[in-house]
C-alpha cells in the first residue's frame, strides 16, 4: 500500500487556514490524536486512505469558507 507524509510546513499551513489556535484544535479538525499529529510533524507516514480523509476535511472546510464569504457578500 502506498504511504504518504506531509511536506514541511503543510500542517502549519492547514492550522492557519482553519484558524486552529493549538495542536489540540488542529488534531481535532483532522480527526487524529495530538500524539499522531506530533508524529506527522516529524515525518511519520500515512496510508493513502488517511491522506485522502485529511485532504477531504481540508477541502470541505475551504469550500464552506468560500460559500460563507459569498453569502455574506450577497447579504
Amino acid at each position: 500500500m502506498s504511504r504518504h507524509s506531509f511536506a514541511s510546513g503543510k500542517l502549519d499551513e492547514i492550522a492557519q487556514k482553519i484558524g486552529a489556535k493549538s495542536d489540540a484544535d488542529l488534531a481535532s479538525f483532522l480527526g487524529i490524536s495530538e500524539k499522531v499529529l506530533e508524529s506527522l510533524r516529524y515525518g511519520a507516514e500515512l496510508s493513502l486512505l488517511q491522506a485522502a480523509e485529511i485532504t477531504a476535511r481540508v477541502e470541505a472546510h475551504a469550500q464552506a469558507a468560500d460559500l460563507l464569504k459569498t453569502a455574506v457578500a450577497a447579504a
